[in-house]
């Protein structure tokens, strides 16, 4: 192989990685208003504005494994609501054990 290709490629390869201290971040880019039925939620987390992301959001897990980006807990009652119901249910679940 050419030396010249080698070291051009060993240069492309270096710059493409993320470097040291950096790590990728999964975001939500938008959220969606639309309400949908408690039973297809799995959990949910809070996305925070900065750290890599742009908007906050709560994103919830579903039990087929999609993430759904929503508004912020304080800014919509359908986020509230399906936030209570997976908290309850998860107080249930850890009082079984």
């Amino acid at each position: 192989m050419d030396p010249r290709l080698a070291a051009l490629l060993l240069v492309a390869l270096l710059c493409s990685q993320p470097g040291a201290g950096q790590r990728l971040v999964d975001c939500c880019l938008s959220t969606s208003n639309k309400c949908f039925p408690h039973r297809f939620a799995a959990s949910y987390y809070h996305q925070e504005a900065g750290n890599g992301c742009k908007y906050e959001a709560t994103v919830i897990l579903t039990k087929g494994g999609r993430k759904l980006c929503s508004p912020p807990q304080h800014a919509s009652k359908c986020v509230q609501e399906l936030i209570a119901y997976l908290d309850k249910r998860n107080e249930v679940v850890s009082a079984k054990k």
